[in-house]
């Protein structure tokens, strides 16, 4: 009897860490942005450099499948940054989870052959670790984005979009810093004006909880 309750309560605890495992998959950063459309057009986004840093009441994120390298040099990339800032950490039993619950702000910059399209909005996300850990993920499970600018060119197939996934990103402020900087200008020299402004440098302070 001993040993039936032993080998129920191990099927328990590996059960439990399945699911687990498969409600965060941290080792793979992935988001797919979806229109919501009755036609829907999806992008998948596997970024390959992602980093975050803490800002004042804040902790942004920095990803990109585009290598920065590229980004800085100029000419016509094609590929996607995503910017997401994590506003305040939910607490499980105590964060209302209403359908306008709303977390994290994102930024999705589209570059496609020397086109660009900004897309802007809101959404929620669960946070895997803590800002000072060194490295940290997001669970988005809701978003809404619409398109915010675009150059002449640039064709919007995703407007209303909803963005889902995991982003996962090391702490690295110097980083973070060189893409959003690199994102900023290339955006501004797509379309001719300033439209993403980077906020003055700042102690960090606590992120905010609810």
């Amino acid at each position: 009897m001993r040993l039936l309750r032993r080998l129920a309560l191990l099927v328990c605890v590996l059960a439990v860490a399945a699911c687990y495992s498969v409600q965060w998959p941290w080792t793979t950063t992935e988001l797919t942005t979806s229109g919501l459309t009755d036609n829907p057009v999806k992008v998948s986004t596997a970024p390959t450099e992602a980093w975050y840093m803490i800002e004042p009441a804040q902790v942004s994120f920095y990803s990109s499948d585009i290598p920065l390298d590229q980004l800085t040099a100029g000419g016509k990339p094609s590929g996607q940054v995503v910017n997401i800032q994590l506003l305040w950490e939910p607490k499980p039993g105590l964060t209302p989870m209403e359908p306008t619950t709303t977390n994290i702000s994102i930024r999705l910059v589209v570059f496609a052959e020397g086109e660009v399209g900004v897309y802007g909005g809101g959404g929620f996300a669960w946070p895997r670790g803590k800002p000072d850990d060194g490295s940290m993920g997001l669970l988005i499970t809701g978003s809404n984005l619409s398109l915010v600018a675009r150059t002449k060119g640039f064709v919007d197939l995703l407007s209303p979009a909803e963005m889902l996934g995991t982003v996962t990103a090391r702490l690295d402020d110097a980083q973070s810093r060189a893409m959003r900087r690199a994102a900023s200008q290339a955006v501004t020299n797509a379309l001719g004006q300033v439209k993403w402004v980077a906020r003055p440098a700042a102690e960090p302070v606590a992120l905010l909880e609810r």
